[in-house]
């Protein structure tokens, strides 16, 4: 069975969640127009279409930013019910946020109170279950029985942790009605090349199509991230849990476990007409950022010219893609020195061997008090100094989303895996800066770059952008 078609199943259960939400969004409301005013032709087209519209996309959006579109999503039926009832909570009250603040709306929206509630209960008991109760059931109603379209899952390593992952997997109507799981529970050796050459073997005696490997304490994270490449050069989506995983924020909820986190792999290389899409989305996105936000940008180079003496931007070499220096933007944020150079390459290099900023445990990010303008502490914590780099994005040196550019008097310090992430471009924003920040060590923050150097996707990107504009607002993990 080949990896294409366990890829393939992970595409029909997404589109069939997606159309789901569609009628789902439209019957709830249907029905709660009816129930209020006992027939249908109560409100325009227009109010009907404006209303479904912006629940229909609200519902989207935040499914992709949950993953609750993905079959991933049914290993775990409490968190799918909280995370649909949250949802339902988030689109509706922005609904009547919007409707409040924005009364010429009313016009293009359903404006009854009691409509909307009555739709948000109907919505939410309706995609439960279709979630929970009618998808799972076509899934295993359609390919019951099929043996030639199942294909075989390998769930390796991890003795006393296997068959609890193997469990978890069969509680899955739909896993269970598509993939076979096969357990293989050994010791997993220590080397990477070797235990990507066991997995490999196993998995063609055993004719499997994707793997779960199961890390132990004995694996650190140069051995998982050796095994993650050797297997994403494979071709084959596969899923890894390790001990470290949830240490660093960032894990695949639905396959994680309390105490053991897991990360899920399922893309299968780049083709170039992705490649010429992300571009494109860079392009329009780095645009309307530029448009949208001129007022801070006029805002913040008037306050940093007026407070403090030097010039409004910071430019300074960076590596990106390939190893290639680039000009990389910032507003100045701090009192122009050379001290201010050498004081982050002794940061740094501490940084790279593990050293706290503050020698107490607390932060990895270096203190900059003395020398951040007064101008410069509001920027940098709400990260808007970071702004001109839409400029870099828009050129082409940086994407939207991909790992922080480094200084070339930082390379001496990345090796092996960790310079994997100068093979795609830098990023203005990344799993990093959004899970991150300045609370991890350096190989914990270098694990979470070199994640979506074999992660990149439409959806990841979707989802760290979405996921950034809280980051921002709130100042989390800014200094």
């Amino acid at each position: 069975m080949s990896a294409t078609k366990t890829l393939s199943l992970n595409t029909r259960y997404y589109m069939a969640a997606v159309i789901a939400d569609f009628f789902t969004v439209a019957l709830a409301l249907v029905l709660a127009v009816v129930v209020r005013f006992g027939r249908f032709s109560v409100f325009s087209v227009t109010e009907f279409l404006g209303t479904a519209s912006f629940f229909m996309l609200g519902y989207y959006v935040i499914s992709v930013m949950e993953n609750l579109y993905s079959i991933r999503a049914t290993l775990n039926r409490p968190m799918l019910l909280y995370r649909t009832l949250r949802m339902t909570l988030i689109v509706t009250g922005s609904f009547m946020l919007m409707l409040f603040l924005f009364k010429e709306t009313r016009l293009l929206f359903i404006d009854s109170r009691f409509v909307i509630v009555f739709n948000m209960l109907a919505w939410l008991i309706l995609t439960l279950a279709v979630k929970l109760i009618i998808l799972p059931g076509i899934f295993k109603l359609f390919y019951s029985g099929k043996r030639s379209s199942r294909s075989n899952l390998l769930i390796a390593g991890y003795p006393s942790r296997n068959s609890q992952i193997a469990a978890q997997l069969r509680k899955s109507a739909v896993y269970a009605s598509n993939q076979r799981v096969v357990q293989w529970p050994v010791t997993l050796p220590t080397n990477p090349d070797e235990l990507t050459q066991l997995i490999l073997e196993q998995m063609r005696i055993r004719n499997c199509s994707g793997a779960v490997i199961l890390f132990d304490e004995r694996h650190d994270f140069n051995c998982v991230a050796n095994s993650s490449i050797q297997l994403n050069d494979a071709g084959i989506p596969f899923v890894i849990y390790a001990p470290g995983i949830l240490d660093l924020g960032y894990f695949d909820p639905w396959f994680s476990l309390i105490d053991y986190g897991a990360l899920t792999f399922l893309k299968k290389g780049k083709r170039p007409i992705e490649i010429s899409m992300r571009r494109l989305s860079d392009i329009l996105l780095s645009l309307l950022g530029l448009i949208l936000m001129s007022p801070v940008f006029l805002t913040t180079a008037l306050s940093v010219k007026l407070t403090s003496k030097g010039s409004i931007l910071f430019k300074q070499e960076r590596v990106g893609k390939n190893l290639k220096l680039f000009g990389f933007l910032k507003f100045r944020s701090m009192k122009e020195g050379e001290k201010n150079i050498q004081a982050h390459k002794e940061y740094f290099s501490d940084y790279a061997k593990g050293k706290t900023a503050s020698g107490k445990g607390d932060t990895f990010k270096l203190k900059q008090t003395s020398r951040v303008t007064a101008v410069g502490r509001v920027i940098r914590k709400t990260s808007i100094d970071e702004l001109p780099q839409l400029v870099n994005v828009l050129k082409g040196e940086m994407a939207m989303v991909g790992p922080r550019p480094c200084i070339q008097y930082e390379l001496e310090h990345y090796n092996g895996w960790q310079r994997r992430r100068f093979k795609v471009k830098p990023g203005l924003t990344g799993i990093w800066q959004v899970y991150g920040r300045s609370r991890l060590p350096f190989d914990q923050a270098q694990f979470l770059d070199f994640l979506y150097t074999i992660d990149l996707s439409h959806s990841l990107d979707f989802r760290l952008i979405m996921k950034t504009i809280p980051v921002v607002l709130f100042g989390k993990g800014g200094v």
